[in-house]
């Protein structure tokens, strides 16, 4: 049968890297984000006899993909099985292999057999490619959020206890991803959650406490009493409708409104969070052309603007002595299944992405999981307080960043859109979102000490898109 590996030499003793790919939702972290599958059942155990479940998508249909764990051996070995999937046959092999007691080696075997072989073996170059780039992102993973343990670890010393963090918009974008990086940092996290609200598609990991709260309520669950930090990240999505007087009173109730709410309700806490890092917008700049915007620049104008600022001081009105409020300002996280990223992907494909308007634009961004780590560091960072800019430190104009994503594809990236269109087919939010220039720094961020994951787009979306080999 064909066999497949890839190694990676890790800065981490072995029982540290064999502990995380143990730590339950470690399987949410690992899913290549470009890939159209879902976590269906899990187990968070690596114990012999557990399975893990995901349901692929591939043009609309959806079928499910269950592995068995048959081998454990702790810090050495641990082996799945394909019970039933896309595969004929499927066994991979996950070894550890100390090389010092600093540093080992990760390195992942599978044998497989296609269905339909040897007809089918004509994909095995296609099927080789996909593996590789799996493989690369899932070791690039495991590499970074173990130097973001280590990172933690000074600070969590002085804290002299595991942080407690709740989580509003667990659901979302960000918070699903704040709370999957938190949960195998081994933070102790809750998320809140609406009464009524729907399931979700993917469950979270056992680890994971859900508490309910009604924001039509002044009153607080107890159990979110004494945390670290409330990290709120709720709100209806900017771009998620065209906008109209209802969008754009929807999109300010759910953060102005809700944030006030949530501030109230904090506040009748025995013991409130020591915390609270409320989600902001870069928005708050409006459009400033080439000026350079950092925390203390002065907002400027339009609904965005507005409605930033309403947002931010709602939050603020948190902060007392005893506690303190960080306003995290996101710019455009990138996500290939998510957000403003997918949308971009197919004329991108097509060779047909380019300039929007003139170009010139920066559009400042952040990668999902320097967003989520971000957020974590703000929770407890020593001091934190006040806006913070959450982008990457590489100053990027719209068309830089067509072409980079252009470059990707191998397509080109001169095909221009005119402001006219853009404003035809998607009215007032073209704009503020894609043709306002927000030229964000990060000094107070930086200065925290924070090191970025991925402080480049180039290696930002190759890492998203799958565009990189092990």
């Amino acid at each position: 049968m064909p066999q497949f590996s890839a190694a990676s030499l890790l800065d981490h003793p072995v029982g540290d890297v064999f502990r995380y790919h143990n730590t339950p939702g470690v399987i949410d972290r690992l899913i290549p984000p470009w890939e159209p599958v879902r976590l269906a059942k899990r187990s968070d155990s690596l114990a012999v006899g557990s399975e893990v479940e995901l349901v692929q998508t591939i043009f609309g249909l959806q079928r499910g993909w269950l592995a068995r764990h048959t081998e454990l051996v702790p810090d050495h070995l641990f082996v799945d099985s394909q019970v039933y999937g896309p595969f004929a046959r499927w066994t991979h092999r996950h070894e550890f292999q100390a090389i010092s007691d600093s540093r080992c080696q990760l390195t992942d075997r599978v044998e497989y057999r296609l269905p339909f072989s040897p007809v089918s073996n004509i994909a095995e170059p296609w099927v080789r490619g996909k593996l590789s780039s799996m493989f690369a992102y899932r070791h690039r993973i495991t590499a970074d959020d173990l130097r973001a343990k280590q990172d933690f670890a000074p600070r969590i010393a002085e804290l002299g206890h595991v942080p407690r963090i709740a989580v509003t918009g667990a659901s979302g974008l960000v918070g699903r991803r704040v709370v999957e990086l938190a949960s195998v940092l081994g933070w102790h996290v809750l998320r809140i959650a609406r009464p009524n609200s729907k399931p979700d598609s993917i469950p979270f990991p056992i680890t994971v406490e859900t508490v309910v709260w009604d924001s039509r309520s002044s009153d607080m669950p107890p159990a979110l009493s004494g945390l670290d930090a409330v990290i709120h990240l709720s709100g209806f999505g900017i771009a998620e409708k065209r906008w109209n007087d209802q969008v754009k009173k929807q999109i300010w109730s759910s953060r102005v409104d809700v944030t006030q709410q949530l501030v109230a309700a904090l506040n009748t806490l025995p013991s409130p969070p020591a915390r609270l890092v409320s989600a902001a917008g870069i928005g708050v700049f409006g459009d400033r052309g080439d000026t350079l915007c950092v925390e203390e620049t002065e907002a400027g104008e339009g609904f965005l603007s507005e409605l930033s600022l309403a947002w931010e001081s709602a939050a603020g009105a948190f902060g007392t002595s005893a506690h303190s409020v960080v306003q995290a300002r996101l710019g455009m996280v990138l996500h290939p299944r998510v957000g403003a990223l997918p949308k971009l992907l197919t004329p991108s494909r097509l060779g047909l992405i380019g300039p929007m308007g003139s170009g010139r634009q920066y559009w400042p961004w952040i990668h999902i999981d320097d967003c989520a780590n971000i957020l974590l560091h703000l929770a407890i960072a020593k001091g934190a307080s006040g806006p913070y800019h959450v982008v990457a430190p590489q100053e990027v104009r719209q068309r830089e960043f067509a072409a980079t994503l252009g470059k990707i594809y191998w397509r080109p990236s001169f095909f221009p859109t005119p402001a006219w269109l853009l404003r035809l087919t998607i009215g007032e939010m073209a704009e503020p979102l894609l043709l306002a220039s927000v030229r964000a720094a990060t000094p107070r961020l930086i200065a925290s000490d924070y090191r970025f994951r991925f402080p480049e787009l180039k290696d930002a979306l190759r890492n998203l898109l799958g565009a990189e080999s092990s």
